[in-house]
């Protein structure tokens, strides 16, 4: 007898540890072998409500929620249900098990993202969601270490449509500004892509007197992603040979206060993140400055010349004449600007 109830509390004592199913999560189980995710997730969560869970019961809730994510986009791949059903899955991947489960999730969300990249006419915060869909499988894949191959696959294929169906547009805009713009959008989705990279890096050399300040003429909502330079720099006048770099850097302030222009800050980035600083500190920054006779003033933009810093105003501009020196190998790829304020970045295209 006494045999008999230490085996018994042997055998209670491993059901503990291992988990038994309670009626919910049985439940759940069945509708999932059956198809029916919805059913199947609402019994899951009855099961978790209960705190009485099992330990396949975290891979098997995360199957029903991308298998119901995986019904729902076939019938309307914009869904609100999507983002819900795999923001429940994200949830549960610190305790999922099995290889197959983590396989099933980031290979099928990466999919939808895919998918939702690659719908047309979407704007542009779509495409930058469905990438990170595609980005957040590519993060539990290497943390699990499991599909990372599949998903990377996946995301050049999304990639790649997406390039080949903008590229072209992108590239024959006639106006160089818009057509930076659109460029910097792909590059933002396919960084590595050789084709989006070549362009770009053409559209920089050609861009190198302009301004690229993004506004009407871009004929959409401008993203942050893109337009994130607090100072927008112009080389209207540029002079580059081997070891050297000079010409008339010009300014555009649009921090939202005004400072003083510190041409000691500007400095010279190599494509290998070398760094060189800026030699020279003269030139001119606008200023409101009342003209005309007493009694009939106007507030005008004059140019004002300084030597040492000059005063930056917000939506003004300020010229500074500026050199570097640096070694034949350094490669330069842009001018950065940097204060308490914010920051500017003027590639150069190589």
């Amino acid at each position: 007898m006494k045999k008999f109830f230490i085996a018994a509390l042997a055998v209670g004592v491993a059901l503990s540890m291992t988990g038994c199913k309670g009626t919910n999560e049985k439940r759940a189980d069945e509708h999932l072998q059956e198809g029916r995710f919805r059913n199947a997730i609402n019994s899951y969560l009855e099961a978790k409500k209960k705190n009485n869970m099992s330990d396949e019961f975290y891979d098997n809730f995360t199957l029903a929620l991308v298998r119901a994510a995986e019904m729902e986009a076939k019938k309307d791949l914009n869904s609100e249900l999507l983002d819900n059903y795999y923001d429940k899955a994200r949830i549960n991947m610190p305790d999922v098990k099995t290889d197959a489960a983590v396989e099933e999730y980031v290979t099928k969300l990466a999919t939808l993202g895919k998918q939702q990249a690659s719908q047309e006419g979407v704007d542009y915060s779509t495409i930058i969601n469905a990438f990170a869909k595609i980005d957040t499988a590519l993060v539990y894949a290497k943390s699990k270490n499991v599909a990372e191959g599949a998903v990377k696959a996946i995301r050049t294929e999304a990639e790649n449509a997406y390039v080949a169906k903008n590229l072209s547009e992108a590239v024959g805009e006639s106006d160089p500004v818009v057509s930076e713009y659109m460029i910097m959008k792909l590059a933002e989705m396919a960084p590595e892509n050789a084709e989006v990279k070549a362009a770009l890096n053409k559209s920089r050399k050609g861009t190198r007197g302009y301004f690229l300040i993004f506004g009407e003429q871009i004929g959409e909502p401008v993203n942050r992603r893109i337009d994130k330079w607090g100072y927008v720099m112009a080389f209207p006048t540029i002079k580059m040979g081997p070891g050297s770099l000079s010409g008339e850097l010009q300014f555009w302030a649009s921090t939202g206060n005004n400072t003083e222009l510190d041409p000691s800050l500007i400095k010279l980035v190599s494509t290998d993140g070398k760094e060189v600083f800026a030699k020279g500190n003269s030139g001119w920054c606008e200023a409101e400055v009342l003209v005309g006779k007493k009694g009939d003033e106007k507030i005008e933009k004059k140019k004002q010349s300084f030597k040492g810093k000059g005063k930056l105003m917000n939506e003004f501009q300020c010229s500074v004449n500026v050199s570097f020196s640096f070694p034949k190998d350094f490669v330069p790829d842009y001018i950065e600007y940097k204060d308490e304020f914010g920051i500017g970045r003027k590639f150069l295209g190589q």
